[in-house]
């Protein structure tokens, strides 16, 4: 491994970053290494459990054998699926996002683990406040990116959009991965999934470092086993 840390991105939102950033810190696990996770933001219809306020806290922290508490791994959570800036205007929050915390919390868990994962939220320019985005903070925190795509159609718009905006942010992207969360039958569609590997590399100039499968019940182990064969540490 290069680098001590990778921060997960998604190209919009439900496109499966949780359980593939979850799938990464299992396989890492698995092979003797102690990683660290964190989530700077999440939001959800009500806290999870008396442990941990988000889901998806909970399976990075189950997958990559973390012990943290949750309110390192996860220092803001939204009781509203939206936007973080929105969510606060809807529960009338005045709080104030704290950076500084948050990098405070990002050094902590990177001091004590051999390599972390951030898991965004969102796309890139989902608002945490007014005038600060998801994009901003990965800046902030400065380890390289890797953006995650699907299959879905309009994906290619999308994954080209979120690749020219982290240039912009000058952010170091390791690659991208292919989240095939689509099942096509037909004969066009089947087409355009097994050349979507190809325009994106070329529109883009970034790396496909995995491509995964339709999986009908995806899991971080089923993720994690499929990474292995791409041997996706060393791209890291």
């Amino acid at each position: 491994m290069k680098s001590k840390g990778i921060f997960i991105i998604g190209v919009d939102t439900e496109i499966g970053k949780t359980t593939i950033a979850a799938g990464l810190g299992n396989l890492l696990f698995r092979k003797g290494i102690k990683v660290g996770v964190m989530k700077p933001f999440a939001t959800g219809i009500k806290h999870y459990s008396k442990e941990f306020k988000s889901l998806d806290t909970k399976m990075l922290k189950d997958a990559s054998g973390n012990k943290d508490n949750d309110n390192i791994i996860n220092p803001y959570f939204y009781s509203i699926p939206t936007a973080p800036y929105l969510a606060k205007k809807i529960l009338k929050l005045n709080e104030k996002i704290d950076i500084k915390e948050i990098l405070n919390k990002y050094k902590e868990i990177e001091n004590r683990h051999q390599f972390t994962i951030v898991e965004g939220i969102g796309g890139l320019m989902v608002p945490l406040s007014k005038d600060f985005s998801l994009a901003d903070l990965a800046s902030i925190i400065n380890i390289p990116v890797i953006l995650i795509t699907s299959n879905r159609i309009g994906s290619i718009n999308h994954i080209v959009m979120t690749y020219r905006l982290a240039i912009l942010y000058k952010l170091k992207i390791k690659g991208i991965i292919i989240n095939n969360k689509c099942k096509f039958s037909n004969s066009p569609f089947k087409l355009i999934n097994n050349n979507l590997q190809l325009i994106v590399e070329e529109v883009t100039g970034a790396k496909i470092l995995a491509t995964i499968p339709y999986l009908k019940k995806p899991s971080f182990k089923k993720i994690a086993n499929i990474l292995e064969k791409y041997d996706f540490i060393k791209n890291l």
